[in-house]
């Protein structure tokens, strides 16, 4: 059933882009879109090194809308509903006994609301709230399974370790953000950004540094933060964007469900192990909007979640998005 689904959602997917394409080069476009459609697929399986572990895979779809605020300050709102699976795993699929599983195996099925208010053109406050689960409910095993069908791989061969998966349970938790635009020009902008988190899932604070080179807007009209979306009253059409981008970031992790195992169990299942306090990420893409559309590329390299791991780890990200009124 997994697989059928995968399977009917790509050919969904595609199908949807080239109707798009072509209703959009078909009609007269309005200067404004207030409404969008994205999605994100992450796997290292992207980068083609032959590795299958840790973050393995990710597939998160997202609707937004921009929103009248009710406060003066606050320039542009936007409201985000999203709902991602990730999947984790221990170092690579070709092991061979209980031993080698150097990072806890899980899923993580959440849902989440985020609200982004643009206080000025280069200045983001954003807060959220998401519900999640990890262990069995989140049916990691089914979608890792049909994955590894799609691109052959035996799933009766190396699917044992899901056998030793967390154990279920539900988590909730708060997010922050807040980002501000520095030294903005016509190609070089610098913009640190603030994030914590706090739950029964996750609780974590970090600090990153996003670089952008190339042809972007200020904050509240970049893709890169949703802020392409309009409200119908603005008839200013945006500039097209074309960018590359370096995000490093270091974070604090105090609390991490999908390698401690639920708060709040006693048994969180056959293997736990403690989180890395300080994890180091470093991501390079690039990306582009025109008219109605988003294409972002990423690479990610991530250092160690949890104590217990042998290796840093790297994966690949395709994002692409649909506005619409």
């Amino acid at each position: 059933m997994a697989e059928l689904f995968i399977r009917n959602s790509f050919t969904f997917l595609i199908i949807l882009l080239l109707s798009c394409f072509k209703c959009d080069a078909q009609a007269n476009h309005p200067n404004t879109f207030s409404k969008q459609l994205s999605v994100l697929t992450e796997n290292d399986y992207y980068l083609f090194q032959g590795k299958d572990g840790y973050y393995t895979n990710g597939l998160v779809f997202t609707y937004s809308l921009v929103h009248h605020a009710k406060k003066s300050t606050i320039i542009k709102q936007v409201n985000t509903f999203e709902l991602g699976q990730k999947l984790f795993t221990g170092y690579s699929r070709k092991i061979y006994n209980v031993s080698e599983i150097d990072r806890p195996v899980t899923g993580y099925l959440y849902a989440k609301f985020s609200q982004s208010d643009f206080v000025s053109h280069n200045q983001l406050w954003q807060w959220g709230a998401s519900l999640g689960v990890i262990g069995k409910a989140s049916l990691g095993e089914g979608m890792q399974d049909a994955f590894h069908r799609l691109i052959h791989v035996n799933v009766n061969y190396w699917g044992w370790v899901w056998d030793y998966q967390l154990k279920s349970e539900p988590g909730i938790n708060v997010h922050g953000r807040y980002a501000i635009g520095l030294l903005n020009n016509s190609f070089l902008q610098l913009t640190p950004v603030s994030q914590a988190t706090l739950g029964t899932g996750f609780t974590n604070i970090s600090q990153g540094m996003l670089i952008q080179l190339g042809k972007f807007n200020p904050l509240h009209q970049s893709a890169y933060w949703n802020g392409s979306l309009q409200y119908k009253e603005d008839k200013s059409p945006l500039r097209p964007e074309l960018f590359f981008y370096y995000y490093p970031c270091l974070m604090y992790q105090i609390y991490n469900a999908t390698v401690q195992g639920g708060m709040f169990r006693k048994d969180k299942g056959p293997i736990t192990s403690p989180v890395e306090p300080f994890l180091v990420s470093q991501q390079v893409g690039a990306m582009a909007t025109y008219k109605r559309f988003t294409l972002r590329l990423a690479t990610t390299f991530e250092g160690k979640e949890a104590t217990s791991q042998r290796f840093t780890h790297a994966y690949g990200s395709i994002y692409g998005s649909y506005r619409f009124n």
